[in-house]
């Protein structure tokens, strides 16, 4: 299953790549969906995902790296596969577009349960993103 969602940051892309890129910035950007994060020794980011009656812990690597544009991160601990891709944009002087699409190996039928769900978690994320860089400019 993939989602994508959009939302304009407040700030330029260099300052939203530093929240998405730094693992002790980016789990705060989490949404309530996810809790218990941690960031591990190795930088990897440990979490437990509690939605629509699922509790189960993950664990999310960034594999890829295009400072400030496009960040990618990976589930690696083997329960799902699992993709979140950041893409930003410059929109303006001082504001920035960031495109968040994520990929989760699920049935078609816990797909059609957890579309919503995901997309309205994945929308939390940018509306928090966006709160933490305005509260920092």
């Amino acid at each position: 299953m993939k989602v994508t969602v959009s939302a304009t940051c407040p700030a330029p892309p260099e300052v939203v790549w530093e929240w998405i890129a730094d693992p002790h910035k980016h789990i705060r950007m989490l949404p309530d969906e996810i809790r218990n994060a941690q960031v591990l020794e190795n930088g990897d980011m440990a979490c437990e995902l509690v939605t629509v009656g699922v509790r189960e812990p993950m664990t999310v690597r960034v594999v890829q790296a295009d400072p400030p544009r496009r960040l990618v991160e990976e589930r690696v601990d083997g329960r799902r596969k699992g993709t979140s891709v950041f893409e930003i944009e410059p929109e303006g002087e001082h504001a920035s577009r960031v495109t968040l699409t994520a990929e989760v190996e699920l049935s078609r039928l816990a797909s059609a349960v957890a579309s919503g769900p995901m997309k309205s978690a994945l929308g939390d994320q940018l509306r928090n993103l966006a709160t933490l860089v305005a509260t920092e400019a």
